[in-house]
């Protein structure tokens, strides 16, 4: 049986960056042009691109999370699968003309908004923090059921942690099986 790691093969020094002469002259008959490409690879929120799923019951409720400074720099930064293995998205609205962000957890394979995550700057009178979580939305009609706002920013907190590494040092570490925790979800009457 032939492996596939074998030390003779050959691996290429680098891939080409996007704009490179040869990387354009392999794509030149591509159907895809640079907006749709950076639909994939930057981590903005782009309502027009997400719009086709959006949140079949929409729950909202406060939060009033302070955010450390380092934190609130990785949610700016958000994170864009460059794979159906990452499975989801963290992106990044523009901000508002007071500042107010919103940063967006997409199921990547069904473009689904699962959670949003509103984030304003702190007022003058905080604590360590540059900014605060004031309220999250989430996704109240999922095939499992439907979870009250505590276990929709666990949720949220659980995917930040791990994806993005927001260390939210006021908050518990919360066990993986909180994570779409059945005993945590009503069933939805669905007549």
């Amino acid at each position: 049986m032939t492996s596939h790691s074998s030390a003779e093969q050959e691996q290429p020094a680098s891939a080409p960056s996007r704009g490179d002469d040869a990387s354009v002259a392999d794509d030149a008959d591509s159907e895809i042009d640079d907006e749709e490409l950076d639909n994939w690879l930057v981590p903005t929120y782009k309502p027009k691109f997400y719009s086709k799923r959006p949140m079949k019951k929409a729950l909202t409720a406060p939060w009033g999370l302070l955010v450390s400074n380092a934190d609130v720099a990785k949610l700016k930064t958000g994170f864009k699968s460059q794979s159906m293995d990452h499975k989801w998205d963290f992106l990044v609205e523009d901000p508002d003309k007071n500042g107010n962000t919103s940063i967006h957890i997409i199921r990547t394979w069904c473009r689904e908004e699962c959670w949003i995550i509103h984030l304003v700057p702190a007022s003058d009178d905080h604590d360590g923090g540059s900014a605060k979580i004031e309220s999250i939305t989430w996704e109240g009609n999922k095939a499992i059921g439907r979870c009250d706002a505590e276990q929709a920013k666990k949720e949220a907190v659980i995917l930040l942690r791990g994806w993005l590494r927001c260390e939210f040092a006021t908050l518990p570490q919360y066990a993986p099986g909180v994570f779409y925790n059945p005993k945590a979800y009503t069933k939805l009457n669905t007549e």
